[in-house]
């Protein structure tokens, strides 16, 4: 019984090969009758079918058709098809559902791609960044850095830097300059900034600043409990404690952005509020209509805003 064990062996790994070896399967296996004592040529199964009954002096292979739930994928005489054995996982789909000819095949869900058996979710480029490549269900995202005239301004796997405003072509005036990670931003002229026009701006740009900056999580919690409640939040992620900063910058009163340098300072982020400082200084500036933009040579990414590829800040 050892020949006819072999094989069976051999034809298993016939029908689990890879495609590219189909072509090369022979269609024909040798079958030792133990009752003739005869060595027969016998003809195999197509897939999606299974060997009943070996071939006879006088009879051809009797092949039957692969029960539900169970395959073969390529000419064979195994005695019974193959189970349909691989399930979906965890952030997994079907791509190919279970037939006679096929195991079953699974993919990453959207968002997710396959690293090492695993489903990973795409990584989302940081601001500053921008979608190269879209992740697939096999490769991760692709970001690059954004180039001179373009920004992001938020973490996304999906958007490509997009361009800065072009405030004259609006026939506004340029207040601060674009960066790699904030628009340009424009009032119609400097005059409408002085009746506390400036305020809006500083909303708009703080609302993406501290996204940029690469603050460690628990000095973050500290500085949103700070502004919120007066006390330091507890178990809450990165991205959930810049929403909510976001929100307070986007509500705060001219009171409440005035007190941020002075808070800032108390929790020893110097560096932060000195960022902070300057940039309301340039849009500040921008409403004495007696002055150029000071900062139209600036760096497309400052090299003091830390972008996030850098150390985190202190």
């Amino acid at each position: 019984m050892l020949f006819p064990v072999l094989l069976a062996m051999v034809a298993v790994q016939s029908s689990c090969g890879s495609t590219g070896l189909q072509s090369q399967t022979p269609l024909t296996y040798r079958y030792h009758d133990h009752t003739t004592g005869m060595v027969l040529t016998c003809d195999r199964c197509p897939a999606g079918f299974y060997m009943s009954k070996h071939c006879t002096a006088a009879t051809h292979t009797v092949c039957k058709t692969c029960p539900q739930n169970h395959f073969t994928q390529d000419w064979n005489y195994l005695p019974s098809c193959l189970y349909c054995s691989t399930f979906c996982g965890e952030n997994q789909k079907v791509k190919e559902d279970c037939s006679s000819q096929n195991n079953r095949v699974c993919e990453c869900e959207e968002g997710f791609y396959s690293d090492n058996g695993l489903c990973l979710r795409h990584t989302e480029c940081p601001p500053g960044h921008g979608m190269k490549r879209r992740g697939t269900p096999e490769t991760d995202t692709d970001c690059e850095k954004c180039p001179d005239g373009k920004f992001s301004s938020n973490f996304s796997s999906s958007a490509p830097c997009a361009d800065h405003t072009d405030c004259a072509s609006l026939g506004h005036r340029t207040v601060l300059q674009g960066t790699c990670w904030h628009d340009k931003m424009c009032a119609n002229s400097c005059e409408d900034l002085k009746d506390g026009g400036e305020i809006l701006l500083i909303r708009t740009f703080l609302s993406d600043f501290f996204s940029f900056q690469k603050i460690r999580t628990l000095r973050l919690r500290k500085l949103v409990g700070k502004l919120t409640s007066g006390e330091e939040v507890q178990q809450h992620s990165r991205h959930l404690l810049l929403k909510i900063l976001r929100e307070w910058v986007l509500d705060a009163t001219v009171k409440d952005l005035g007190n941020l340098l002075l808070v800032l300072r108390n929790l020893r982020s110097n560096k932060l509020a000195d960022r902070v400082e300057r940039k309301m200084r340039e849009i500040k500036e921008a409403y004495d209509c007696n002055l150029e933009n000071r900062d139209a040579t600036q760096s497309h990414c400052e090299s003091d805003d830390y972008p996030p590829t850098e150390s985190y800040i202190l």
